[in-house]
């Protein structure tokens, strides 16, 4: 075989969805993306303590929230906010690591608490994630805060290269909560966020990143 069909060859498979993990490469409809989840490593619950509960129940919580993502896919429609026919699901992912955090810790009374990563600190908790040897694109929201106080949650949304933990740009989103329920009440915020990607900022990503 010719040496310029071999390089056309891998040329056409390596551009293929599997391998993509670029940020460019995110904003092409055919781009398989991964959803991971839920990230809770930096979260603050702030101004809600009582209704935490137990660590095991803060806990709960959070497997809770993941859960919910994908038994209820058709209204926490992440495939749609990213405008793809479908995305892959691994929120095992982010599942086992938020098992291994020290979830009182994240209790907080100080209103400060609400905005306080930084793209920095995302790149850090990523560098630590095991990704089960899974190479494309992922995507995770690393929960900033639940802030009780103001009724908001903060978000960074987060577009990462599994193969290599590269943060491929993550940005901050926020949202009021709703429903009832301490689960519902923070899955509102989610979905409120997953609507903004949606209606305006997968778009504005595209123009800023493609």
């Amino acid at each position: 075989m010719k040496r310029k069909t071999i390089l056309f060859i891998l040329s056409v498979v390596l551009s293929g969805p599997a391998f993509a993990q670029t940020k460019g490469e995110l904003f092409n409809p055919n781009t398989e993306v991964t959803w991971l989840g839920l990230d809770f490593s930096g979260a603050k619950f702030i101004g809600d303590r009582e209704r935490l509960g137990s660590e095991s129940d803060i806990h709960h919580l959070l497997d809770a929230l993941n859960e919910l993502m994908v038994k209820e896919a058709d209204k926490y429609n992440v495939a749609a906010a990213l405008q793809k026919k479908k995305v892959e699901y691994a929120t095992d992912v982010t599942t086992e690591h938020n098992a291994g955090l020290d979830v009182l810790s994240m209790i907080s009374a100080d209103g400060k608490d609400h905005v306080h990563l930084k793209p920095g600190d995302v790149e850090e908790i990523v560098s630590g994630y095991d990704f089960k040897g899974k190479s494309g694109i992922g995507l995770m929201f690393n929960v900033e805060s639940f802030n009780k106080l103001i009724e908001e949650g903060s978000f960074w949304i987060t577009f990462v290269n599994m193969g290599t933990k590269e943060v491929l740009f993550t940005e901050r989103l926020s949202a009021p909560p709703s429903g009832f329920g301490m689960r519902n009440f923070w899955a509102g915020s989610v979905n409120g966020v997953l609507t903004k990607i949606k209606k305006k900022e997968f778009d504005n990503w595209r123009k800023k990143h493609a």
